[in-house]
């Protein structure tokens, strides 16, 4: 309870804390390269090169190409440095065996902004490297058909198709940068924006509040090493709700003992709470995940909420984060169908509950969703939207398939040895439905295995011995204290019961 307490206490501050982004430090390191050849941040991407000549998270291999990319397209700056010659090698030989990968496109399956970074990389890297094209044609095809759609979008600060300017943008117009002093909240972006606009003294107050943007948004990586950024920032708020909802879901939001802070994160979230909704932070559009959370908070607080604010981002049978996503997020559209009947609209729903029942696999679960790439997440969350539903039919099938994927242990993973923040995931699923009266004899004795197992793993105010990163972004990224909230949230409620 007490690390809790703290956490939310100090859930929102420096932007958000999440891990460092291999594409976005290269990038920036690549844009504004550094008149040392000894930078300290060429030998911090050179150790973050796996064995295999890649980078990124093996979990998803295709969420590895764009770092990959990246990181060579940076190291080739450097060619004096004894180890950049031997690392590019192999990391075009990573990316070689990877290309034929990409032949069968499922877009469900897509890093974000896949297909404008992959193909502008591509490019950056040139042809003379050998690496085939073709596998990639059917990405490609996607980005030309996501840039027309981007090119009808107005083009001002704190929108998302701005996130990636660094792979289309040219004129640095000071109409982009937001009050954070970013381009659409990306270190990259902000970099290529900084160097377009070197030369140009009327710009230069605007390049000094990029260059203090880039500074804050390496120190919400944790690291003390300047120049190595994250997938984006501030996230202040996106950290706040989800931190908040992870409360709810473990039925602790309105705990007396957490109520100072959470006091305290929910007025400056009903502050920043508008008619349209709310986004990241305060520079940054609305979006129907940080909505959601926050309306299902309220409620659960006994505070009003219009569910106009939450219909504005239904688009046909689902709900969306922003305008022109190219693929959906069964988690995003749960927790609208679980904030909308917070607020007592139970009539309607049924065209959102269908969509989660077309996205449910043979197999009880919900592997694929836009931003978390754990299925344990993902059915986690989906489950949300369909209990008390006529669809428990759906909703049995998917605690079988949670109960059935427990390790001998007590844990869960998708992938590997069982982790804290996955065992947490399915922990509060199993607890949710327990508490919404749904009877199965494996319940509880999977939550007495898993408290178990998750007491073993925890030293309080010591951070895990393994951290998995599940969210997705231009690579795969962990929000720490929104991780370590769901794990603290699962634990005190095992606590809690008994």
């Amino acid at each position: 309870m007490a690390e809790l307490q703290s956490l939310v206490s100090k859930t929102g501050q420096g932007g958000g804390l999440m891990s460092p982004s291999v594409y976005d430090t290269a990038q920036v390191l690549r844009l504004l390269t550094p008149e040392d050849s000894t930078s300290p941040v060429v030998d911090w991407l050179l150790d973050q090169q796996v064995s295999d000549g890649g980078w990124g998270d093996s979990v998803l291999p295709l969420h590895r190409d764009i770092p990959t990319l990246s990181a060579i397209l940076a190291l080739r700056r450097f060619p004096q440095h004894p180890r950049t010659r031997g690392a590019i090698e192999a990391g075009l030989r990573f990316l070689r065996a990877q290309a034929p990968l990409w032949s069968e496109l499922v877009v469900d399956e897509l890093p974000v902004a896949a297909e404008i970074l992959l193909p502008s990389l591509l490019s950056e890297l040139g042809e003379e490297e050998a690496l085939p094209r073709e596998p990639y044609a059917k990405l490609m095809a996607l980005g030309e058909r996501k840039r027309k759609l981007i090119s009808k979008l107005p083009m001002r600060a704190g929108v998302p198709w701005i996130h990636v300017w660094e792979t289309w943008g040219t004129e640095p117009t000071t109409a982009l940068m937001d009050g954070a002093g970013s381009i659409g909240h990306s270190a990259s972006a902000t970099a290529a924006w900084i160097k377009a606009a070197q030369g140009r003294p009327e710009l230069e107050s605007f390049v000094q509040r990029g260059r203090q943007y880039l500074r804050e948004s390496s120190r919400s990586t944790g690291s003390e090493l300047q120049g190595v950024v994250p997938v984006g920032a501030p996230h202040t708020y996106f950290e706040q709700s989800f931190v908040v909802y992870a409360l709810l879901m473990a039925g602790l939001l309105d705990d007396p003992r957490l109520s100072g802070p959470v006091t305290s994160v929910m007025r400056g979230l009903t502050r920043a709470l508008g008619p349209q909704g709310i986004g990241m932070s305060d520079h940054f559009l609305q979006d129907g995940d940080d909505t959601s959370a926050v309306v299902a908070a309220m409620r659960a607080l006994g505070m009003d909420a219009d569910p106009a604010l939450l219909y504005r981002f239904q688009k046909d049978d689902h709900f969306i984060a922003y305008p022109g996503e190219m693929n959906s997020s069964p988690t995003l559209t749960a927790r609208c169908i679980h904030a909308l009947r917070m607020l007592g609209k139970t009539e309607g729903l049924e065209p959102f509950q269908n969509y989660l029942l077309s996205r449910q696999e043979p197999t009880g679960r919900w592997s694929f969703d836009k931003w978390n790439r754990s299925w344990l997440y993902t059915t986690f969350h989906s489950v949300v939207g369909l209990v008390d539903s006529p669809h428990m039919d759906a909703v049995y099938k998917a605690l079988h398939a949670v109960l059935s994927a427990q390790s001998a242990d007590g844990g869960w993973s998708s992938v590997g040895p069982a982790n804290m923040t996955e065992t947490a995931y399915a922990v509060l699923m199993l607890g949710f439905l327990e508490r919404h009266g749904v009877r199965h004899s494996g319940i509880s004795l999977a939550l007495d295995r898993a408290s178990r197992w998750m007491m073993r793993h925890y030293s309080p105010f010591v951070p895990a011995e393994v951290k998995v990163k599940c969210w997705i972004s231009k690579e795969l990224y962990r929000m720490e204290r929104i991780d370590t909230a769901f794990e603290l949230s699962a634990l005190l409620m095992l606590r809690m019961r008994g």
